[in-house]
């Protein structure tokens, strides 16, 4: 076996703000709106001057809206 494997792409856990928008099917400035009427979650960090949001808030944020009900065990939550 050669000395690279091949594995599945990586989706990074922190995301910038044109990768948070396209994964959640919004433009930028929509995206933008949003985040300032806290309708989205805010950035969870920050990478220089980069805002960075994190893909789980992304996700929890559509279950919500979607009415998927967490999985989380009790002592998760």
């Amino acid at each position: 076996m050669g000395k690279h494997v091949n594995i599945a792409p990586i989706m990074p856990r922190l995301v910038d703000e044109e990768t948070a928008a396209a994964y959640l099917g919004r433009g930028r400035t929509r995206f933008r709106e949003q985040v300032k009427a806290h309708q989205l979650p805010a950035p969870a960090d920050r990478n220089g001057n980069v805002d960075l949001w994190d893909v789980r808030a992304l996700d929890r944020y559509v279950d919500q809206r979607s009415g998927i009900r967490s999985t989380l065990g009790e002592w998760d939550q």
